[in-house]
């Protein structure tokens, strides 16, 4: 049975570590449960950009997806694993959650500063 989740384990990774992030936002209200619109939009921008350099660098022969026990072995095109779009939002929406995470916590320390 183990041999049969290593093709997805990655996949169950990034699942599980985009999981948290959900939670993380959800209690804190740092990304889509603070301002859904502004989170999505952002999210679609920068993967875009992130996928639109990807291309250029598999064009270019400087990307390429290499081999993994741990991956599905589906590509989305020649070179752009499935994993990958995935992982793109993950590092995204991982910058929106500690951005949003400091914001809260600078704005909480001038509070305590103002109030003393």
């Amino acid at each position: 049975m183990g041999d049969q989740l290593l093709p997805f384990l990655y996949l169950i990774i990034l699942a599980f570590s985009l999981l948290s992030m959900l939670l993380c936002d959800w209690r804190w209200r740092l990304a889509f449960f603070f301002d859904a619109r502004r989170a999505a939009l952002l999210s679609i921008g920068v993967v875009g950009a992130f996928l639109v350099w990807d291309l250029l660098g598999i064009v270019t022969g400087s990307f390429f997806r290499g081999g993994s026990a741990y991956m599905t072995g589906i590509e989305l095109a020649p070179e752009m694993p499935l994993e990958e779009p995935l992982f793109l939002f993950f590092l995204t929406y991982l910058t929106i959650n500690l951005t949003s995470g400091v914001r809260l916590l600078l704005d909480a320390r001038v509070e305590r500063g103002a109030s003393a």
